[in-house]
C-alpha cells in the first residue's frame, strides 16, 4: 500500500511538499511508514521497500508545483534519475555509517555528485543521528515522533545542538508524528519548521494535493566534503596554521584536556584518536576512553597493532604500518557547539619515549576538524565479525 503525506509548514499549515510513503497492512506491526522502514532496516530488507517506492514514483504522471519526496536508504539511490520534481532523499542510517564510515562517506559523496539530497533520520532515537549532522552536513534532518513526546533535559540539549547546526548549515528540519496541535507545538519548540503526521492527513491520490495552493519547500544542497583519504589530519591543519614544536609529556596532558572537553560537549559528540602504535594506547588511556565513550555519539581509536574490536563503546581499528598517519598523534572532537583538533607529527628523535618531540598544530576551526575526522574515518575497515 502507498500514500502521499503532505509536508506542511508548521507555522501556518502551508503545503510545501509531499512524501511518497509505503505502508504495511492496517493493524499490523508495520502499518505505519515509519514502522515499516525501521523493520525493513532491522531485517536488512530496505532495498525491497525502496524499489517499490522508486517504481511507484516512476509511474506517477501527476504534475505538482511542489516537490514529491522519496526517502530511501542511500544504498538504494537511483543515480540515473536526474533531480527534478521527484526528489530522492538519500537517508543515512547512523549505525550503518559508524560501522562502515569509509564506505558510507564515499556513498554520500557519490549521491551528492549525482545531485541528490542527503537526509539523516532517527533524530531522537539515537545520539549517533546527531553525530552525523556534523560529520556529513545533511540537507534534510528528520525528527522522530518519539522525540516530540519528550520534555526532558536530554531533549533540551538536543534542541540546542540542532539549532546550532541548522544555523551553520541551513539544513531543513522535518518532524514526523505531528499528530496533534500539542505535537505541532513540540516540534516547533525543538526546532522543526515543517511536519508530517495525522494532523495533516495523507491521501492515496496525489491529485488531491496537486490542486491545493503551495509554497514549494526550499530544497538546497549543503556543503560537499570531498574525500580526504589521501591526506592526514596534520597535513590538513598545517596547510592553514603554522606548526610549533611540542614535547610528549605536555602533549599527553593536552590530549587529556581535549578528552574532558569532549565528555562535556553535548549529545552526539564524536571523538577520534590516533595513537601511532598499540603500545601508546595504554591501559590507563583505554580506561579514560571507555568512560568518555559512554557520553559520546561515537568514539574511535586507531593505531598499528590495535585489534579490530569494540571495547565498551569505543571502536578500535588497526592502521596499516605503511600509512603516513602512523607518524601522527591526533585527537579530533566534533560536537554541537564546538570542534577541536590536536595533530602532532613525530620528529623521530632517537631519545627515550617520553622525551620525544613533535611538530604540533592545534585548531578550533570546525571545517578543519571535520576534514581531519574524514581523513581518519576513511582508513576505517569493517570488523571481521560484521
Amino acid at each position: 500500500m502507498h500514500q502521499y503525506a503532505p509536508v506542511r509548514r508548521l507555522a501556518d499549515g502551508a503545503l510545501v511538499a509531499a512524501e511518497l510513503q509505503i505502508t504495511g497492512h492496517p493493524g499490523s506491526a508495520v502499518s505505519t511508514p515509519e514502522s515499516l522502514r525501521r523493520t525493513a532496516r532491522l531485517m536488512q530488507e530496505s532495498v525491497v521497500v525502496d524499489r517499490r517506492k522508486l517504481a511507484l514514483a516512476g509511474d506517477n504522471t501527476t504534475e505538482t508545483e511542489f516537490p514529491l519526496l522519496l526517502t530511501v536508504d542511500i544504498g538504494s539511490i537511483d543515480h540515473s534519475a536526474a533531480p527534478g520534481p521527484c526528489r530522492q532523499l538519500a537517508s543515512v542510517d547512523p549505525d550503518e555509517f559508524l560501522r562502515r564510515p569509509d564506505d558510507m562517506l564515499a556513498a554520500v559523496e557519490r549521491a551528492r555528485e549525482a545531485g541528490h539530497l542527503i537526509c539523516v533520520d532517527l533524530l531522537g532515537i539515537t545520539n549517533r543521528a546527531m553525530t552525523l549532522l556534523w560529520l556529513i552536513d545533511p540537507d534534510v534532518i528528520i525528527m522522530t515522533a518519539e522525540l516530540l513526546a519528550r520534555d526532558d533535559a536530554a531533549t533540551a540539549q538536543l534542541a540546542h545542538g540542532l539549532t546550532a547546526h541548522v544555523e551553520r548549515s541551513g539544513a531543513l528540519v522535518i518532524a514526523e508524528g505531528v499528530d496533534t496541535e500539542a505535537r505541532r507545538l513540540a516540534a516547533q519548540t525543538i526546532g522543526a519548521d515543517y511536519g508530517i503526521g495525522a494532523l495533516f492527513p495523507p491521501t492515496t491520490e496525489l491529485t488531491r494535493l496537486a490542486n491545493e495552493p503551495s509554497e514549494p519547500l526550499p530544497l538546497q544542497r549543503s556543503r560537499r566534503h570531498p574525500s580526504e583519504a589521501a591526506t592526514t589530519p596534520y597535513l590538513i591543519a598545517s596547510a592553514e596554521h603554522r606548526s610549533r614544536r611540542g614535547d610528549k609529556r605536555l602533549l599527553i596532558e593536552m590530549s587529556k584536556a581535549l578528552e574532558v572537553q569532549a565528555s562535556n560537549a553535548g549529545p552526539g559528540v564524536l571523538v577520534l584518536g590516533t595513537f601511532q602504535e598499540a603500545k601508546q594506547f595504554t591501559p590507563l588511556t583505554a580506561k579514560r576512553w571507555r568512560v568518555l565513550a559512554d557520553k559520546a555519539g561515537f568514539a574511535g581509536v586507531y593505531g598499528v597493532g590495535l585489534s579490530h574490536i569494540i571495547d565498551g563503546n569505543v571502536q578500535h581499528a588497526p592502521l596499516d604500518p605503511n600509512d603516513d598517519l602512523v607518524n601522527e598523534w591526533t585527537v579530533v572532537v566534533l560536537g554541537p557547539h564546538s570542534a577541536a583538533l590536536l595533530a602532532a607529527r613525530d620528529r623521530d628523535d632517537d631519545v627515550p619515549d617520553l622525551d620525544r618531540t613533535f611538530d604540533v598544530v592545534q585548531t578550533y576551526d570546525r571545517d578543519l576538524a571535520t576534514r581531519a575526522a574524514h581523513s581518519i574515518l576513511t582508513r576505517f575497515t569493517s570488523p571481521v565479525s560484521d
